[in-house]
């Protein structure tokens, strides 16, 4: 089976660019059909980090040619802790969808309903957002589900990219829900939300992502890719970044969701458009050039910490000159308490090796030294990760607004009305 991928390089109007991106699979109007849900990858308040603005509008443009614009939604619901319209405030992303007629959808206020995935890691009825459910699964033959992701390397997936954005459509609770399976997790989800068309903004690509570490990790590409097949579309995106070990590619493949064979993907114009733009990105936390945190001692087990669990918390860091309380964060199994007991704590002990193999051992400095210990049974529970982290290190909410282009006044506004709004999110403060 082969599938077709298009690179499109960004030149002229970007409305044109993405026009065209459909006119390679037959057109918008072929394509776009009933009430049109295109969903960007928001993961925070960072703009670098975003679905470029400009990709997410004109892609609105265009669908309106062929639909009406009160049946399109531009849809997303932000990593854990951050309420969903705290992305859509950026450069008034909100405002400027409406001008145009459409609806921002924010789905971390929209009601539940329980859906079942038949999943590896989505093993039990999981809630999601009722107007997804009644529109891309009970009529997905009579309405669109666009796919508007960002080009980025990983840290816990090897990349994120067409797949990935997937977990952007579950609440922050589902999302936390069995993290350490995060590839299973999005493979499943395809079993029931599979995106009808792709257009991937790799106007700029994130090294070491999805998070901004450090600002020059934001690298330019100047491509658009689109495809029918995510599958394919995230083989070549993998490709253009240098990166070859996404296990969640694969396995989507396997699972018949698409070819990842690049022998059988016709990439048009060419396929030497790939060594062309090609940047070469890491994942490996442990190849971050960034030093860590002075204030922050990080106690790695011996035995095993899981690429998709714990061992994403080394990527954290902050500037030098960042007022944090001394602070140590443990995880994974196999533990020298001998050197623990030279670190006077607070301590985030993370994940279930670790709280299993060291609890006695924390409570029982608990007891007799007054020390300090937050537990986090699940392998990877951002909330209570951020939450634990802020408390440790004494920093306050104010000092995070510094890094995000959102007053606090207004930060905290926005998660007010989500609130008011019904907002089905983990706030870690």
């Amino acid at each position: 089976m082969t599938s077709t991928v298009f690179i499109k390089p960004i030149e002229g109007e970007m409305t044109d660019c993405i026009r065209e991106c459909f006119e390679k699979f037959g057109g918008v109007e072929s394509i776009c059909k009933g009430n049109v849900f295109i969903k960007w990858n928001g993961t925070g308040p960072i703009p670098e980090i975003m679905t470029n603005r400009e990709v997410i509008l004109s892609t609105v443009e265009v669908v309106k040619e062929a639909i009406n614009p009160e049946n399109i939604y531009v849809m997303e619901n932000s990593a854990v802790g951050f309420c969903t319209r705290l992305s859509f405030e950026i450069d008034n992303l909100a405002k400027r969808i409406e001008e145009l007629g459409a609806k921002p959808l924010y789905l971390d206020e929209q009601e539940p309903i329980d859906v079942d995935f038949n999943g590896i890691a989505l093993d039990k009825p999981i809630p999601m957002p009722k107007i997804l459910y009644e529109n891309l699964v009970e009529h997905k033959g009579e309405n669109t589900y666009i796919n508007l992701p960002k080009l980025k390397s990983h840290i816990q997936c090897g990349v994120t990219i067409c797949i990935k954005n997937q977990h952007g459509l579950f609440y922050d609770a589902e999302k936390i829900y069995n993290h350490h399976l995060i590839n299973e997790k999005i493979v499943d989800a395809l079993n029931v939300f599979k995106p009808d068309f792709n257009i991937v903004d790799a106007t700029t690509v994130i090294d070491f992502g999805p998070s901004l570490i450090d600002k020059t990790f934001e690298k330019p590409m100047g491509l658009l890719l689109s495809g029918t097949d995510l599958v394919a579309v995230d083989t070549i995106g993998s490709r253009l970044i240098g990166i070859d070990d996404a296990v969640h590619i694969e396995m989507a493949a396997k699972k018949g969701f698409g070819t990842n064979n690049f022998e059988e993907i016709n990439v048009i114009p060419s396929k030497n458009l790939i060594d062309q733009y090609k940047i070469e990105l890491k994942h490996d936390v442990d190849e971050i050039p960034i030093p860590k945190h002075p204030s922050r001692t990080y106690f790695r087990g011996t035995e095993k910490a899981c690429k998709t669990g714990c061992l994403a918390f080394e990527s954290a860091r902050a500037q030098p000159e960042q007022k944090i309380r001394p602070y140590a964060l443990v995880y994974g199994k196999g533990h020298n308490t001998k050197e623990l007991d030279k670190h006077p704590g607070p301590f985030i002990v993370n994940g279930p090796c670790a709280v299993s193999e060291l609890k006695d051992y924390f409570d029982g400095r608990q007891e007799t030294q007054k020390t300090k210990v937050y537990y986090i049974d699940e392998h990877v529970n951002l909330q209570k990760a951020y939450k634990y982290a802020m408390e440790a290190g004494r920093i306050k909410l104010s000092d995070l607004s510094e890094e995000m282009p959102i007053p606090i006044e207004r930060f905290l506004q926005l998660i007010m009305e989500c609130r008011n709004n019904g907002g089905i999110f983990l706030p870690f403060v």
